[in-house]
């Protein structure tokens, strides 16, 4: 795959709007602040295992300033005026062959077909760099995300554990 740094991708959502996939990068720490900010507490929660109140400056270095890989992030943004983050969607590689996914989608956004879409760019990337499953821990409340990869085509297996799935995503296996 060419220079995933320069990842970018035009899609349309489930109801027709046209959304810009690209890669994060250093300078969008400002974007991703205000991204993080707009979440509802609840969604921050499903997000951190916690309610998280803000990203300091090395969070947001960690969160922006990525390898590409080991560690990949896209945002999905709607191309009207600023460039303004609908969601964000990452991998972080651990033992080869397998990386942790995570996403956040503003809440009034959720339900558009964002997540899948994040997911099934980062699976496609995540492919050509030899990763072949995809681990995520999903707090047991959260079924927007749940649906999110049981309806992602791949083969999962979930397991349960004190309010906790872990979900484990086969990327060569729809």
């Amino acid at each position: 795959m060419a220079d995933v740094s320069r990842y970018f991708v035009r899609e349309s959502l489930r109801d027709g709007t046209p959304i810009l996939i690209r890669a994060i990068r250093p300078d969008d720490k400002a974007r991703l602040l205000k991204h993080f900010q707009s979440l509802s507490d609840l969604s921050k929660y499903h997000r951190f295992f916690g309610l998280k109140r803000t990203l300091d400056e090395l969070d947001l270095r960690h969160l922006t300033e990525l390898d590409f890989a080991n560690h990949v992030g896209l945002a999905a943004i709607i191309e009207a005026g600023d460039e303004r983050f609908i969601g964000v969607g990452r991998y972080l590689r651990g033992d080869a062959p397998e990386a942790e996914v995570a996403f956040a989608v503003l809440d009034e956004h959720q339900g558009r077909g964002i997540g899948t879409l994040l997911l099934r760019h980062l699976a496609q990337i995540a492919r050509s760099a030899g990763i072949r499953r995809f681990s995520a821990v999903v707090m047991g409340d959260n079924k927007q995300m749940l649906e999110v990869f049981a309806n992602s085509g791949f083969l999962t297996h979930d397991s349960y554990e004190s309010g906790v799935v872990r979900v484990t995503l086969d990327l060569d296996r729809s």
